[in-house]
């Protein structure tokens, strides 16, 4: 189980979790969502030991994880993938980008290529294993950085906002990898998102500092779904197509999308 007790965390003066607590057993998906700027992502690298907390404490398999010695205990049970992954490309094609961890964990040669190619098959990688990373569509490019954490075999996989920057079709294909994988590791989705808050077991809702939850997602109202009126334009936008930005486009960017779109 991975667990925070009591967590406060602040960047200088600005107060950005406030006495939080939840816990994620084994397997299932667990999402947090809150709209832009609400500490979905401080959360996470709080979760993966990229942050410690200034108050309380992440528990990790009964390990309690304080400072950095705590967490280098844990930190093999745990995987994050961010947004981008561009920023998590380290090798020069995707296979040796799936034994790049394996090697950093002293996998012997044997049992590194027989779980490279269990990895390929898996998440059918074969036409794309010899190609750089980086020359990858964006759908390919997020299934490729989650093999990438998921060939260590972490019990608990963080995501964060994986799908923010894809196409409809490329989200979709995300979205049913999650869905298959929940049943061998224990998902944290942190998605601002409908569609993404939907695959979640637990929903639970991050705002002003604090966590609520979880809530059944059949209870959420449309301002809990969205947030705002804006993350449901944004959340159209993103499920039409027409529009792969983070961020509520200005007026201007959008007038020059629908320019650009009558000109194809």
């Amino acid at each position: 189980m991975i667990a925070i007790e009591n967590v406060s965390f602040s960047y200088g003066e600005k107060s950005i979790l406030r006495h939080v607590s939840f816990a994620v057993e084994n397997k299932g998906i667990v999402v947090i969502t809150g709209k832009n700027g609400s500490g979905k992502s401080t959360l996470a690298l709080l979760l993966s030991g990229m942050l410690t907390p200034q108050n309380g404490m992440v528990i990790i398999n009964g390990i309690a994880c304080t400072d950095y010695e705590g967490f280098e205990t844990a930190k093999r049970d745990i995987g994050i993938v961010f947004e981008n992954p561009e920023n998590q490309f380290i090798t020069t094609s995707v296979e040796r980008e799936l034994a790049f961890g394996l090697e950093n964990h002293c996998v012997r040669n044997k049992q590194m290529r027989s779980r490279v190619e269990e990895t390929i098959k898996q998440f059918s990688l074969e036409d794309i294993r010899y190609r750089s990373p980086h020359t990858l569509s964006g759908g390919e490019k997020q299934k490729v950085a989650i093999a990438s954490i998921m060939i260590l075999q972490p019990q608990f996989l963080i995501l964060d906002e994986p799908t923010i920057f894809l196409d409809p079709s490329s989200r979709g294909m995300i979205r049913e990898l999650i869905r298959e994988l929940r049943k061998t590791v224990s998902i944290i989705f942190i998605s601002q998102f409908p569609s993404d808050i939907l695959l979640g077991d637990k929903v639970y809702v991050l705002g002003d500092g604090t966590l609520t939850g979880p809530v059944d997602k059949k209870d959420m109202t449309e301002t809990e779904m969205y947030q705002t009126p804006q993350m449901k334009f944004l959340d159209i936008l993103q499920n039409s197509g027409f529009y792969h930005g983070k961020d509520i486009p200005r007026v201007e960017s959008l007038c020059k999308l629908i320019v650009d779109s009558k000109k194809q």
